[in-house]
């Protein structure tokens, strides 16, 4: 399973998605509202920001996953699924964001 793969798989699977993306928004927010007004950021760029971290936080995820396959299984998406079943990841994961605070 690839990156994006993954992303479409939590996707439709869990909230972690959204759960870390208005965290995220809110924290770029704060932080920017911290700025002088001169040195702001638009709305599109406290939104680029945003999704640039999940797709970080994303391939974190995905590299730590990976870890747990050799050769070939690392791109098959069955056994990632059947893994993240068993393991529950979704629910830690979706635990693991509402704890998250970005500083």
């Amino acid at each position: 399973m690839d990156t994006e793969e993954l992303r479409d798989y939590l996707k439709e699977n869990s909230n972690i998605e959204n759960l870390f993306t208005i965290k995220c928004l809110q924290y770029l927010t704060e932080k920017n509202n911290q700025r002088s007004l001169d040195k702001r950021w638009p709305q599109e760029r406290i939104d680029r920001e945003a999704a640039n971290m999940y797709y970080k936080f994303l391939v974190n995820i995905h590299d730590k996953i990976s870890s747990n396959f050799k050769g070939l299984a690392k791109h098959d998406p069955n056994k990632w699924r059947h893994f993240i079943s068993v393991n529950e990841m979704l629910d830690q994961l979706e635990e693991s964001v509402v704890e998250l605070d970005f500083e």
